[in-house]
């Protein structure tokens, strides 16, 4: 099996910030496209991001993996792991298809785009959070569905 170390694959900038209507910051998002992370690696990701001063006080964390969606509090200490876990199943059938399940699973492009999609749609209100969908009730559940609900999205490319 193929050990991950994600924490030196870190983008400068994190891949999505959802920022409330408002404009403050309050989800930043990471996106990695590896199937067998350690939690570990995510706690590893979450810390480094926040020790550079990408994770403003305020906000939520999210490493989002082609099978996990993994969710920090803004509160959570800086080791602690994943206060909320999601399977990311929903999220990628809906917004990828059939490319969520090719062998070696999506693109990091693919992944990024089907993430921010989702977050988008959710907090842009063009579609609510639905009950069979784990990552949807994560995201109810964790309250960030409020925070986010009327924001905006910035990417790493985009604006």
């Amino acid at each position: 099996m193929r050990q991950h170390n994600l924490a030196p694959a870190m983008s400068v900038r994190p891949d999505i910030t959802v920022d409330s209507p408002a404009g403050e910051s309050v989800l930043v998002v990471e996106c990695k496209a590896v199937r067998d992370a350690r939690a570990t690696d995510a706690t590893s990701i979450r810390r480094n991001l926040i020790v550079h001063g990408h994770v403003p006080k305020d906000a939520f964390f999210m490493l989002a993996l082609p099978a996990t969606i993994h969710v920090w509090k803004p509160q959570d200490d800086i080791s602690a792991p994943a206060t909320f876990k999601a399977s990311a199943a929903s999220v990628m059938r809906d917004y990828l298809g059939a490319i969520a399940d090719q062998p070696g699973g999506p693109r990091p492009e693919s992944l990024e785009l089907a993430i921010s999609s989702w977050l988008g749609d959710l907090a842009g209100g063009i579609r609510k959070p639905v009950d069979s969908s784990e990552a949807d009730a994560m995201l109810v559940t964790s309250g960030l569905y409020d925070r986010i609900k009327g924001g905006y999205l910035r990417t790493e490319f985009g604006s």
